[in-house]
Formats: structure tokens, C-alpha cells, sequence
């Protein structure tokens, strides 16, 4: 049931962590409002808990001294934002997310973006006016969504109860429009960490889709994100095994320090390759030079460099991370690069289910 309507997010973030304090489960619900052009945010809960919610809502400006809008939310804890379809392939990224945040204490975002049916030249009218025609199709595709939504997050919370996860806030979010232009609005105010994306489609076309989805989240919303190829067992995040591919760039030191810093708490060991297809005495010499700075600036973290000959650079990667155990590839984003050709559609999707091998892609 809906609890309030707000035109500022912020508002609705902040009643959110005022809730979920309380342990009360907290939904989004955002819609356009074409006549003042703005999105209005539902904040719901469910049924049974809305006489305890309306108590707390109630309670804030008494405990705070403002009103709920003139309150800025605090954002100090990471965040993770799921998109979800509803499919095994968004299952799987979610399932991923949670014992990713357990780790490193996140919280999630679970958002579904679906499209504006009346978009949709092949739904035909069926009202007698146009302007009721709209509110009813759009009405029930949000009603349709809303009730997956809650079926797909009781799923998860099932999930978390039997692996006794209780240190991970679930929420969610519905919003119309498109998945990228409307993830951008959304991380604008939610300013999450990453991005986990479950690139596994149904079908072939849908799969490639995704995986040219994952490369426009980066580029376009330079966010990191972690790319879930399929089903991925708990087990395989006791121990990180991470192969970090690196063709010298300056920007190779941020994105090792962030990965360093997503990764902190995990028992971890880094394999920073470069691949050529021939050996290359300038290149080894800049791999020597790598080396030793690492053992310099990074001597409390498994960490070291290795060069490697292969023609093909894909090739080389699956050989390497099948070879040695490696349960997650990361890489940065960059223009005339070797590895640029990796975030064609069609390459990557092979590189996510080919070597099924998680990605953390970071931005330039």
C-alpha cells in the first residue's frame, strides 16, 4: 500500500532509511507526471505493516525537528543497484548482489524499468477516449509489474533466510521509461557503487542485447559494473581469484585501487596480465616497472603482473583464467585499445558465457 507520494526523491530515500531502521520493508514506486513534468515516488509497504509505518512516518519530525521533505537522507553505506526483468539470467545477478553486499556492506537497489505500453503501435484503442485509454494500460502494466516485483522480492528475502543473510537491506523500485536513460536519473540521486547486471537472455538475441547493455551502463553513466554471466555459487566468493587485464594505461592505477577497495574484505589474490602476440622487450620492460611499483605501493595484497603471448587477446584471457581459477575478470574501459574490441556486443557476450566468469567493468 502506498504510504506517501513525493516529488523529491530525496524525501523518499530518507522515509526509506527511516523504515527499513525499523525493519520495515520499503518499495518504490515511480511514475511520471506529465502535466508538471516530474516523476512522483510512491513509497510503499506492505499491507499487514502499514499501521507500524504510518507510527514511524508520524514520529519523524518529533525525533528530528524537520518535516520529512526538509530532511537530507544519509548515503553513507554502499549501494547496489540490481536491474531485474524478472528472468533466471536477473535472478542470478541478484542472488550474486546479495552475498556480494553481505560482504562488503551494501545495500541493493532492485529496479524494473518497464516500457511505456502505449509506445507500442501494436496495442490498439479500446476506450472511448484516448486520454482514459492511456491511464487504464498504463495503470494495469504498473499493477502487473508491481505484483511481479513483490513475487520476485519475497523470492529473495526466501533466499537470504535460508543462507541466515541479515545484514542486507532489499529494496525496491518500478519506474517507466527506458532501462538506460532511467537508471541514469535514478543513479544520479542514489549514487550507487556498482552495478550488477545478469547478462544471461533466454534466448541468444537477448543475451547480446545485455551485454551491450553492460557497456553502455559504463560508458554513458560511468559506473562500474559487475556482469553475472549465470548461476554463480556462493562458494566461489570465499576466495577471489581475480585477473585484472592491463594494457599500461594511466588509468590502470584508479581502477586497481577501486577494485582493491570493492574487494577489501574478501581473501583475495590479483593477476595483472597483459597479452601481445609476440614477445615485446618494451612491453616486459613496463611489466618489470609494474611489478616493482607494486611491491612497493601494494606489498599487504596478493598482487603481480605477468606477460603473456597470444595472437588472440579473448583467447588468452580464457586460457589464463580457466588455467588458473580465476573467478572474476576485471578490466577498464578505453578508447584505442586492444582490449576496446572486448566491448563489442558480440565479444564480450563470449567472454560472460563462454569462460562463465564474472566481469567488473570500470570506466575510464
Amino acid at each position: 500500500m502506498t504510504l506517501a507520494t513525493y516529488r523529491q526523491p530525496k524525501a523518499a530515500y530518507f522515509l526509506k532509511e527511516v523504515l527499513e531502521n525499523e525493519n520495515i520493508d520499503c518499495f518504490f514506486d515511480i511514475s511520471p507526471n506529465t502535466e508538471e513534468k516530474l516523476d512522483q515516488v510512491r513509497v510503499q509497504v506492505k499491507s499487514e505493516e502499514v499501521e507500524r509505518a504510518v507510527k514511524v512516518m508520524l514520529g519523524v519530525k518529533d525525533k528530528y525537528g524537520k518535516n520529512i521533505e526538509a530532511i537530507e537522507p544519509v548515503l553513507d553505506t554502499r549501494k547496489i543497484i540490481v536491474p531485474t526483468d524478472f528472468s533466471p539470467g536477473s535472478e542470478n545477478a541478484c542472488l550474486y548482489a546479495i552475498h556480494l553486499a553481505q560482504k562488503i556492506k551494501a545495500e541493493i537497489k532492485l529496479l524494473h524499468v518497464y516500457e511505456n505500453p502505449v509506445n507500442d503501435d501494436r496495442i490498439k484503442k479500446q476506450m472511448a477516449t484516448y486520454e482514459e485509454y492511456v491511464s487504464v494500460t498504463i495503470e494495469d502494466v504498473r499493477e502487473k509489474a508491481k505484483a511481479a516485483m513483490l513475487a520476485f522480492f519475497r523470492k529473495l528475502q526466501d533466499h537470504m533466510n535460508a543462507h541466515e543473510i541479515i545484514n542486507v537491506r532489499l529494496h525496491s523500485s518500478i519506474v517507466m521509461g527506458s532501462m538506460i536513460s532511467r537508471i541514469g536519473e535514478i543513479s544520479k540521486i542514489y549514487k550507487p557503487d556498482l552495478i550488477v547486471l545478469g547478462i544471461q537472455g533466454m534466448e541468444e538475441e537477448s543475451s547480446n542485447e545485455l551485454a551491450g547493455m553492460a557497456n553502455e551502463f559504463v560508458r554513458r553513466l560511468k559506473i562500474p559494473v559487475y556482469a553475472i554471466p549465470g548461476p554463480v555459487s556462493p562458494q566461489e566468493l570465499k576466495k577471489m581469484n581475480i585477473l585484472y587485464a592491463t594494457d599500461f594505461n594511466e588509468n590502470d592505477h584508479t581502477s586497481l585501487n577501486r577494485l582493491l577497495n570493492i574487494m577489501e574484505p574478501f581473501d583475495k589474490s590479483i593477476t595483472c596480465i597483459h597479452i601481445d602476440a609476440a614477445f615485446n622487450p618494451s612491453k616486459k620492460e613496463r611489466m618489470d616497472e609494474l611489478n616493482t611499483h607494486l611491491k612497493e605501493n601494494y606489498s599487504v595484497h596478493e598482487i603481480h603482473c605477468q606477460f603473456i603471448e597470444d595472437e588472440d587477446v579473448l583467447h588468452g584471457i580464457q586460457e589464463f583464467a580457466q588455467k588458473n581459477h580465476i573467478n572474476l575478470l576485471s578490466l577498464t574501459t578505453r578508447k584505442r585499445s586492444i582490449f576496446e574490441k572486448l566491448f563489442k556486443p558480440n565479444l564480450l557476450k563470449k567472454v560472460l558465457q563462454e569462460a562463465n566468469l564474472p566481469v567488473l567493468i570500470f570506466p575510464s
